[in-house]
């Protein structure tokens, strides 16, 4: 027997969708209102996962025509459904990387992608021959291919590197607020920053920058700036934080090359709110659990078409979900 412990709905944005849950589930279902009521070919209409499935896995129900024909299949791997619990500080295991792309964004090349879900999953590299200036640094990751590559979404071209490993990190942070590293900062009238990791950040708080000599622009070393803009949606080139610092006149900002090592990473952190916001105390967050338990919904294969998280093609579909827990454990193998 189950019981449904949650329910919603969404709209898709062509963007992989992380629904928190309000307890651990043993099941999920996503219906995608707009394809199922439609008749175009090879659009998913119907999604399943349950647990024992292996993750970035599922089912999926599709028009095999265009008409009411029905085809079923697994969802393609990476492009399913991702269980997750932010609260397990501990790190994936080491998984083996063959090398890293001189390309923009670099691509970690790798024989297993399991578990790394496009534009949602965080990475740390460990080791890596002629990269030693990332490793330690958490990456949020970019377009995954399964069981090739994983792109470094938020990081300037670098030289290519080669081996050892990397590690899935959790999502979030448990305790907000959160520091980030910094892989560029523009010199421009208000400074845009990109953070290696896809920023949480709001308008109105005021971050603190630490930028050692490695990185160049060391006239930012120390300032404290207040965010003004936020662009945060995860994508490649979609993640950065406006501040009312003018570096206009600022030596050039560069990600270190691996002859720098060892250093100091260039970091921002918050630690207040610009006093012209309505009351709120930033850091009132350390002492606030962010943890949840919930699924991650993957952008999907075949460019999105047979995704839970709606069509990447067709923006604008109309999601409904629901997830259960079973009462009974049935499972007999």
């Amino acid at each position: 027997m189950s019981t449904v412990i949650q329910s919603g709905k969404f709209i898709a944005d062509g963007l992989p969708k992380t629904i928190a849950l309000r307890s651990d589930v043993d099941w999920m279902e996503v219906i995608n209102y707009t394809n199922w009521i439609g008749t175009t070919a090879d659009q998913g209409a119907k999604y399943y996962w349950q647990r024992g499935m292996a993750a970035g896995r599922g089912l999926v129900q599709y028009h095999a025509a265009a008409d009411d024909t029905t085809g079923m299949s697994e969802i393609a791997a990476g492009g399913g459904f991702t269980l997750y619990d932010s609260s397990t500080a501990s790190l994936g295991a080491a998984v083996a990387v063959t090398n890293v792309t001189a390309a923009a964004p670099p691509l970690v090349l790798t024989g297993a992608t399991a578990g790394l879900v496009a534009n949602s999953s965080i990475i740390r590299l460990v080791d890596i021959t002629g990269g030693a200036q990332l490793g330690g640094i958490d990456f949020s990751v970019g377009a995954v291919v399964g069981n090739t590559s994983a792109a470094l979404a938020h990081l300037p071209q670098p030289v290519a590197a080669t081996t050892d490993f990397y590690r899935i990190v959790s999502p979030s942070n448990m305790f907000y607020p959160d520091h980030r590293h910094i892989t560029a900062i523009s010199k421009a009238a208000s400074a845009v920053v990109v953070t290696s990791v896809t920023n949480d950040y709001e308008v109105g708080q005021m971050l603190r920058f630490i930028v050692p000599a490695a990185f160049g622009m060391t006239e930012m070393n120390g300032l404290v700036g207040t965010i003004t803009a936020v662009v945060k949606t995860g994508a490649t080139g979609a993640n950065t934080i406006t501040v009312d610092i003018d570096s206009t006149g600022f030596t050039t900002f560069a990600f270190p090359a691996t002859a720098a090592s060892p250093f100091s990473p260039a970091m921002c952190m918050p630690v207040g709110m610009s006093a012209t916001q309505a009351y709120a105390n930033n850091l009132d967050g350390a002492v606030y659990n962010r943890a949840t338990i919930g699924m991650i919904l993957s952008a999907g294969a075949n460019a999105g078409v047979l995704s839970p998280s709606g069509s990447a093609a067709g923006t604008g579909d109309v999601m409904y979900w629901r997830a259960g827990k079973s009462l009974v454990d049935t499972d007999e193998s």
